[in-house]
């Protein structure tokens, strides 16, 4: 369930009554200043307001997105603000009169936060292990170029990778290749690790490769190095294991998925690093609203699969992001629901492309158009923005839309996860260790 960025600008269009797409059927000038097309013949001259705006919308095209100023038509032939080249013939392009594509670009995505709960992102993760001090070990978030949000490629290539079986947990792993070298997350990246000072800590990740004797992880604490045994090869999931004790004082604690051969695939995914028991965990990079969960929920580990988990009512959140627990054990994996702000995405990531997506579609979208058209309107009606008659033809258009938008917020508002009584995190007990 996903809807364009294009086709939300087209569906917002049309609505307005704005929308005119069509192909040029012959070549325009060379300087690029014309938009050939015999369906303008049906057009008066008087089609064309002052404000008019082309959209070149032919894919693969030079003159992609593209966006001109239209200042007159005559006969089959639109005048334009010259583009960036000639536009020929068989060239689709979008003509909008009322507001431009970017003013309508910029209001969709305005509304996709702002219609927020009608509309929302549902938000069901399942990466957290309890007690594990490392951010993003599952490799789900890529926010970052090149790299796992929290992790450092060194030497070697890390790359995104969502096909199976090459990940297992959540729906991705990181695939390492190339050069010799290492993926790594320490204080340097997250600062706590550092509390991590004076004991004992296990590092643990599952590991995939084709080749033996390549992979290990480590831990470094400036000082000293500890490794795990190498990983045997044979095109497998291992679950490889390495213990140390940390400095009391270290320069640095950093933990490392380590690639010592420069040949062949390695794959990385359930990173976890377990020392002192924590009553803590970060959830401010799972896209939940304001970084409250409706829903908490455990199992244990080696059960995750059954239902049903256990809902669980003692815990906090903090201002920073952090989830505070009621003495969670080592061996549980927590299921975290509740509702994300919408955005248009490429790849995971927010875009203003065209191409990109929200994660809606009809009828949800009209929430979506309704609170855009009212975001245009408002615009209209700043200070110093036309005449009275103007403005108040606008305001006459966004009283219209204010009273539509309620009644599709009533009949296709999203309904959001059921939210459990939570009683906060009880006093803490004096025979476990906290940072």
């Amino acid at each position: 369930m996903a809807t364009s960025l294009s086709a939300c600008c087209i569906l917002l269009s049309k609505e307005m009554g704005d929308f005119w797409s069509s192909a040029t059927t012959g070549n325009g000038a060379a300087g690029g200043t014309t938009i050939v097309d015999t369906a303008l013949l049906a057009k008066p001259a008087d089609w064309v307001p002052a404000d008019a705006y082309d959209l070149i919308t032919e894919t693969g095209h030079a003159r992609l997105d593209e966006e001109r100023q239209v200042s007159s038509l005559s006969s089959s032939t639109l005048t334009v603000l010259a583009h960036g080249g000639q536009i020929g013939t068989g060239v689709d392009y979008e003509i909008h009169r009322l507001f431009t594509a970017s003013e309508k670009r910029r209001a969709l995505l305005h509304a996709a936060k702002s219609e927020f709960p009608s509309i929302f992102k549902h938000i069901r993760d399942t990466s957290l292990s309890v007690g594990n001090w490392l951010r993003n070990g599952d490799m789900e978030i890529w926010g970052q170029a090149g790299n796992p949000d929290n992790w450092t490629a060194v030497t070697l290539t890390a790359a995104k990778n969502t096909t199976g079986p090459y990940y297992k947990r959540g729906a991705t792993s990181c695939k390492l290749s190339g050069a010799a070298g290492s993926l790594r997350q320490g204080s340097a990246d997250v600062g706590e690790l550092i509390l991590l000072a004076g004991k004992g800590v296990t590092f643990t990740a599952e590991v995939w490769s084709d080749t033996a004797s390549c992979s290990r992880l480590r831990i470094y604490d400036g000082t000293t190095t500890t490794n795990s045994d190498y990983h045997a090869g044979g095109s497998k999931f291992e679950k490889l294991t390495v213990t140390a004790t940390i400095a009391d004082s270290p320069s640095e604690i950093t933990v490392r998925v380590m690639r010592d051969v420069g040949t062949g695939i390695d794959y990385v995914d359930d990173a976890r690093v377990f020392g002192p028991i924590r009553d803590k965990l970060y959830i401010g990079d799972l896209g939940l609203a304001q970084n409250y969960p409706h829903i908490i929920e455990q199992s244990p580990d080696g059960l995750i699969q059954d239902e049903p988990w256990e809902i669980l009512r003692d815990w906090e959140i903090s201002g920073d992001g952090f989830l505070y627990l009621p003495y969670g054990s080592q061996n549980y994996q927590l299921r975290v629901r509740g509702m994300g702000y919408l955005d248009f995405l490429v790849s995971g990531a927010s875009s203003e492309d065209w191409a990109a997506t929200i994660a809606i579609d009809s009828p949800q979208t009209e929430i979506l158009i309704a609170a855009a058209i009212i975001y245009l309107y408002r615009q209209k009606l700043q200070p110093g923005t036309g005449t009275a008659a103007v403005s108040g033809r606008y305001a006459g258009a966004l009283a219209f839309w204010d009273h539509e938008l309620a009644i599709r917020r009533a009949r296709c508002g999203m309904t959001p996860p059921p939210a459990t009584v939570n009683w906060g995190v009880p006093p803490k007990r004096s025979w476990y260790w906290y940072e």
